[in-house]
């Protein structure tokens, strides 16, 4: 007999033993893991030897007893033997409730082609119960668009009207940036004539959120955030041109904002694969006709004209325009200031860094993509068990290794952009061999004597601990005492 025989034997001797039992049950039974499990329990029910309910978690139990039952029903009550389409989709699910799976590991589990399996996934993607990670292709349970997530206002905005129809008001001029957690384009809008940032990510929970707390969060320091809807993808970013498109020589107008070292935003965990499944899979698409289906979030705000931070240190660090200390601790100041908001509505960015903080036409501070933002705490004010992500250079040492963490955990990255503001990095090198001790409190020769006053605060906001950091409050009282910051000369 040979060991998966064995195993399926195993299998329905726990079934005629225990009856009805979930996978998980089953599993522990006889010793095996749960996705071996799960592997058999389909190839049974292909079989016609085991049956499973549409409970969640499903309940399996052996076919013989479903014919015994069948036989004392009346003709109106036969049970549908036939399978359809989302009992095939509820197959895929229940192997993805275990964690995330890449499309041949599901077509091995269920015992068919990876062509019909890509079929199932991808029409599961469209109807929002399924995503994919563009980085390693891992497929999982969309639970964050789950039935109920959103509420009844954002339901009615998809059945309000034409899909997209808001979209089509504006157009594109340039790309400013994408990556995993979306696109970001500056329009103008056909209408007013004026000039705004639209943000287009995928529709999900966590993009929710982004709108919520951007509509309640008003300040000058803030980007303003203008209107939201639903709608099918009507542009296409860089990334996924790219994607499509791998001609030589093939050349693009289109403004993006890079710097080394910050754009590695961690949304999901790395996966460490050659890419050779990536290849098949894209091909494979092609071939099924697959085109991007899904449902975005758009986000109209305001168009920063005044750039990034990144840009001020860039254009510092070329000696393009000097900045004087007075300067640096006014911009500071309203960044801390626009923190110590955020702080008070209970919110944690959770992504502080350059690229992220940008200027408005009149040069004030605006702080900006608040994809990672979270609550402090829960509804009865207890810390929240959080997952690590953000972008790993500017992660306080708790956010890259804790589960739980509250809004000092901004504060550290707020030391790491002060110190960029104050010293003048020449190359991606120096940069990279600089960083790994100043995420420890150690300073460049020459930094403490020039600067010693802020190499004191910067090294209390670099603390490892959170408790030893002060708060944006005391950030903002102390700008105020020892820079003399508000007063008239």
């Amino acid at each position: 007999m040979s060991a998966d025989t064995e195993t399926e034997k195993r299998i329905c001797d726990v079934l005629r033993l225990k009856g009805k039992s979930t996978a998980l049950i089953i599993a522990k039974e006889i010793g095996l893991d749960k996705r071996i499990v799960n592997k058999h329990l389909y190839i049974l029910q292909k079989s016609n030897q085991v049956f499973k309910t549409d409970e969640q978690p499903p309940v399996w139990d052996l076919l013989e007893k479903k014919k015994e039952i069948k036989h004392t029903l009346k003709p109106e009550q036969k049970p549908q033997t036939t399978r359809d389409t989302s009992e095939e989709e509820k197959h895929v699910e229940d192997l993805l409730r275990s964690g995330g799976l890449k499309a041949h590991q599901i077509a091995t589990d269920l015992g068919q082609s990876r062509q019909t399996t890509n079929k199932q996934l991808y029409s599961m993607m469209e109807k929002g119960r399924v995503q994919k990670c563009s980085i390693s292709n891992m497929w999982s349970l969309n639970e964050e668009w789950s039935e109920g997530s959103f509420s009844q206002e954002s339901d009615s905005c998809l059945q309000d009207g034409k899909p997209g129809s808001h979209s089509e008001l504006f157009e594109m001029i340039t790309e400013l940036g994408d990556g995993g957690y979306g696109c970001v384009y500056k329009v103008k809008h056909k209408i007013d004539g004026k000039i705004y940032a639209l943000k287009k990510v995928i529709l999900t929970r966590k993009a929710d959120s982004e709108v919520k707390a951007l509509a309640q969060l008003e300040h000058p320091n803030i980007v303003r955030y203008i209107t939201s809807w639903h709608g099918p993808n009507i542009w296409t970013s860089n990334q996924q041109r790219n994607q499509v498109s791998n001609t030589p020589g093939s050349s693009s107008d289109v403004v993006t904002f890079d710097r080394a070292g910050s754009g590695e935003r961690d949304d999901d965990d790395d996966d460490d694969d050659d890419g050779d499944d990536d290849d098949d899979e894209k091909s494979e698409m092609e071939s099924l006709g697959v085109t991007d289906s899904r449902t975005y979030l758009f986000i109209q705000m305001e168009f920063c004209e005044g750039g990034t931070l990144t840009d001020w240190i860039q254009a510092r660090n070329q000696m393009e325009k000097q900045r004087t200390t007075a300067e640096i601790h006014k911009i500071f100041d309203e960044i801390i200031t626009g923190v110590e908001y955020i702080h008070a509505k209970k919110l944690i960015h959770r992504d502080l860094k350059p690229d992220n903080i940008l200027f408005g036409a009149d040069g004030k501070v605006k702080i900006g993509d608040f994809g990672l933002v979270a609550a402090q705490t829960d509804q009865k004010g207890e810390p929240l068990e959080r997952s690590n992500i953000g972008t790993r250079s500017y992660m306080s040492p708790e956010q890259k290794n804790k589960k739980n963490y509250d809004e000092k955990t901004d504060i550290f990255p707020l030391g790491l952009v002060w110190f960029e503001m104050i010293w003048e990095i020449y190359t991606a090198s120096e940069r990279e061999k600089l960083w790994p001790d100043l995420r420890n409190q150690r300073f460049p020769e020459g930094f403490r004597d020039v600067y010693s006053t802020e190499c004191t605060f910067i090294k209390k906001m670099l603390s490892y601990s959170p408790e030893h950091r002060p708060h944006a409050k005391d950030m903002k009282e102390n700008l105020s005492k020892f820079f003399s910051l508000g007063q008239k000369p």
